[in-house]
């Protein structure tokens, strides 16, 4: 059973050395159409991966910093985004001044941190007043998974992570404001149509995810797969204490023995 970050990094560091551990480019250009950040501003991207959103930031002229836990997802996104700032670093204690970026992203990972109440307050830290943050997580109601974990095999959704969770919509966003990151926008995620090149061969070597695609537009809001929360960090709220409640991970199958 994971005790600790290093737990973790150990994981991912098997991931990203067996694998290629990437979303298509599409998804990651939602995420950036989503926070629309200006050139020359600074945008930090929290469990950066393999650097493919700081990438496309960074053709944007964007000052990009990155920190991922994995020191292999560390080296391949040095690699990836010369240009970038990148770093090994746990997004429960980030190695940044208070009031250091415009933006921050964390797109997918909330939901993989140990303490994930910590990592908001982090974000909301070294985020500058009036900045913007960008979180995807999960949804515990995703359609395709109720009908075909829940209804075929009574369990819940599985990523295939070493720590996840998943919420519904609404809870999802009164935890992120616990942490004292104010919602602006809530956007559906759900697997988008090919539009940039290679999302035909993302999609050709991810075939499962070829189903939820067609799927997609026929899925309502409250059921859709992930959920994007463009959040701020208000003026008005200086001087307010947070402290979002502990939200430990629920035991794996594996680390139960199953």
């Amino acid at each position: 059973m994971l005790t600790d970050h290093s737990d973790i990094a150990r994981a991912y560091n098997v991931i990203y050395s067996t694998k290629e551990y990437h979303n298509n480019k599409s998804y990651y250009l939602l995420a950036l159409k989503t926070l629309h950040p200006k050139a020359g501003s600074k945008l930090l991207d929290i469990a950066c991966g393999l650097g493919d959103l700081l990438y496309l930031a960074n053709q944007r002229h964007i000052d990009c910093y990155g920190i991922d836990l994995s020191e292999v997802a560390v080296r391949a996104a040095r690699i990836n985004v010369p240009e970038a700032n990148i770093s090994q670093g746990n997004g429960e204690a980030l190695a940044f001044s208070d009031e250091t970026f415009d933006y921050v992203t964390l797109i997918g990972s909330l939901e993989h941190l140990l303490d994930p109440g910590k990592g908001l307050l982090e974000i909301r830290r070294v985020l500058k007043w009036g900045g913007q943050a960008l979180i995807l997580v999960p949804n515990a109601y995703y359609l395709p998974d109720l009908v075909w974990n829940v209804g075929r095999h009574g369990r819940g959704p599985d990523h295939k992570q070493v720590v996840e969770r998943f919420a519904a919509v609404n809870d999802w966003r009164a935890f992120i404001e616990s942490g004292g990151l104010m919602v602006q926008r809530v956007t559906r995620f759900n697997f988008q149509w090919p539009g940039e090149k290679g999302d035909w061969s993302w999609y050709k070597q991810n075939p499962h995810r070829i189903l939820k695609l067609l799927a997609a537009p026929f899925i309502p809001f409250n059921f859709s797969h992930s959920f994007l929360y463009l959040c701020t960090k208000e003026s008005a709220s200086a001087g307010q204490k947070f402290n979002p409640p502990y939200w430990p991970s629920p035991p794996r199958l594996v680390d139960l023995g199953q």
